[in-house]
């Protein structure tokens, strides 16, 4: 026989789906919407366009068709990429299709991991906030690898709570093996929550002898390590003369390219990530002239810079959600700590001690993680909005679990007027670095119309019509719901924003307009001569374009910084053999300082004094000099 409560229990269960659902649904639409007019990362696509063409540039993440170059870091979500172009066609669409998906994917996933922790309503917020938070939207939105990434750090959470929850290795084990594919997809950044995932486990396991711990953390620890490494292994096996040279290696090993390159050089580099954007002079802009010197640092590190409204927009992307956890957050966690405390000297049945246990080690892991990502992206060197989505998550988990359990509480009089004090600090924060007349605007209609809800809300209840109201409901109470939809009005108006923009903060590259692109081809074609390589260029990031329209093998003379990978030896003897006719280089070294530019290089400079300058003969104007150069004629035959 049915109990009384199961048909309210699974109209509750619907309705949460429902719900679910419904947020989902508002995340792909952010997401996906007006998809194809996002630019995109050209590094990026020229590699999916290259790995589609063969096995052998599948597998080691090829750069160019030839498979003389691969990209910096492992392949793992570009072979998603390629699966959407050979399925759906080489198209700006599709080429960001698995980041959307990836994005869309980590909102019910991140409802369903706080549902087991703090309840449906909590799961709910948090999987809305994720959802709506800028940042998270306009990387979704892009062709980089930072949403799968994100989605994949949410899956590992997912796994780490079913391993302490069902106390069962084989969860953990998964967990490690996921984490592992994450590091395969972005590295370093896929990292960023570990330290919180290890002090999460261990405070689960406190029960358990130290010696348990350890042997559960290492066995995890080398699964994870063994998936971690496993595609550099793979290339490291591979012989020298059959695997690309990894952009970004100073030596040509892949482990350069991860550890050195994509890792320390991250943290005590130059913070290029946060540079002005300053495409090359004389081929962004079109015009001859020396390459451009590095641009100014316009969000230097700081405990400031995640909150900066400039030409980057930490602030909008990502600065009010953040902020708002953190003070909110705080203000929810400072009670729990007395009944924790409280809790300690009360006999409790064992379940109910696990599942305090597992609570309050899951908020100590959210708080280390949110810290721990707040500290790194402030102060590390390079920064780019994107690699932020490895802590968004506990950003959603913050914001989202504080609002519910701060709305329980607000029925309780010593919390009165704590909530929406709070909730006004967060929307007056957020005001303070706009400086936009429509932010402005909904400011004002939004502060008017709490103050006519709550006016409204305290005239019921000392009127006759008081049964009209809730119980729950006060003017604090009003206030407190209106303040918290102008945070999230903040966000939405920040989404709307960067999605008619066409948003290209996550376009890293600056690239020449298409109409240079299409001559440059046209002429190339034309003009070979029977060369091996359609043209040399200077760096790869001039390469790109081509890559994508004609998918030719290039020779590349430089890696990034400008570190060789073309020697002028081996250029002068490529020429001489008739493998390569033309270069395409970007402009006139500025000067011996700039060592890190592709111009200021040994060969590009060899070129402009020893090769013939054509690009007149692309008839593209008003471009007609210092673009694309013809080396001497050949003198032999290979």
């Amino acid at each position: 026989m049915t109990s009384r409560g199961a048909p309210a229990g699974g109209r509750r269960d619907r309705r949460a789906l429902l719900a679910v659902a419904a947020v989902t649904l508002l995340a792909a639409v952010l997401r996906l919407v007006r998809l194809r007019y996002v630019p995109e990362d050209q590094f990026y696509d020229a590699a999916v366009h290259s790995m589609s063409l063969s096995l052998h540039n599948f597998l080691y993440g090829a750069f160019e068709p030839g498979g003389s170059a691969a990209i910096d870091k492992p392949p793992l979500d570009l072979w998603l990429q390629v699966l959407s172009v050979k399925l759906f066609g080489f198209g700006p669409t599709t080429l960001k299709l698995p980041e959307a998906l990836g994005g869309v994917v980590a909102v019910p996933l991140l409802y369903d991991l706080v549902r087991r922790l703090a309840g449906r309503w909590a799961g709910l917020a948090s999987a809305f906030v994720l959802a709506i938070i800028p940042l998270s939207v306009v990387t979704s939105r892009s062709d980089t690898m930072d949403s799968v990434m994100m989605a994949l750090i949410v899956a590992t959470a997912w796994l780490l709570l079913a391993a302490v929850q069902r106390r069962r290795v084989g969860w953990l084990l998964g967990a490690a093996v996921v984490l592992g594919l994450d590091f395969n997809v972005k590295l370093f950044e896929a990292l960023v929550p570990l330290p919180a995932f290890v002090l999460f486990l261990w405070l689960c396991w406190r029960t358990e002898p130290v010696r348990v711990r350890l042997a559960r953390l290492a066995t995890a620890g080398a699964v994870f390590a063994a998936v971690a490494c496993s595609w550099l292994v793979f290339v490291s096996l591979t012989p020298a003369h059959d695997r690309p040279w990894p952009i970004g290696s100073t030596n040509g090993s892949v482990w350069n390219s991860v550890f050195v390159y994509n890792g320390l050089d991250r943290l005590t580099g130059t913070p290029a990530a946060t540079l002005t954007p300053a495409p090359v002079a004389s081929v962004a802009t079109a015009r001859p002239g020396p390459a451009s010197p590095p641009a100014a640092v316009i969000s230097p590190p700081g405990p400031l810079r995640l909150f900066a409204h400039n030409e980057i927009d930490y602030g909008g992307l990502v600065g009010t959600a953040l902020f708002a956890a953190i003070v909110l957050g705080a203000l929810a966690l400072a009670p729990a700590l007395k009944r924790w405390r409280a809790r300690e000297s009360r006999p409790r049945e064992p379940s109910a001690e696990r599942g305090e246990t597992i609570e309050r080690a899951a908020i100590v892991a959210v708080a280390s993680w949110l810290v721990l990502g707040y500290v790194l992206f402030s102060f590390s060197s390079r920064a780019h909005p994107r690699y932020l989505e490895a802590f968004t998550p506990a950003i959603a988990i913050a914001l989202g679990t504080s609002l519910v359990v701060l709305g329980r509480r607000a029925r309780e009089r010593a919390w009165t007027y704590a909530l929406p004090a709070t909730l006004l600090l967060c929307v007056v924060e957020s005001a303070a670095g706009t400086g936009k007349l429509s932010r402005a605007g909904l400011y004002a209609v939004v502060l008017v119309a709490v103050a006519i809800a709550v006016a409204a809300v305290a005239l019921l209840r000392r009127s006759s019509r008081r049964a009209l109201l809730p119980a729950w409901c006060s003017p604090t109470a009003a206030a407190a719901a209106l303040l918290a939809a102008v945070l999230v009005l903040v966000m939405l108006d920040d989404d709307v924003r960067v999605i008619r923009d066409d948003s290209g903060v996550q376009a890293s590259e600056v690239s020449f307009a298409p109409a240079l692109t299409d001559a440059l081809s046209r002429f190339l074609r034309s003009h070979q001569d029977g060369a091996r390589y359609e043209a040399a260029f200077s760096a790869p990031t001039l390469a790109a374009p081509l890559i994508i329209k004609d998918g030719r093998p290039i020779l590349l003379l430089t890696s990034l910084n400008a570190e060789p990978l073309v020697t002028l030896k081996d250029l002068r003897r490529d020429a001489a053999e008739g493998e390569v006719r033309y270069v395409f280089t970007e402009g006139i070294c500025p000067g011996p300082q700039y060592k890190t530019l592709p111009a200021c290089s040994t060969a590009d400079k060899w070129v402009r004094a020893h090769a013939t300058d054509v690009t007149a003969q692309l008839h593209y104007q008003p471009t007609n000099t210092g673009l694309l150069y013809r080396l001497p004629a050949p003198t032999k035959r290979a």
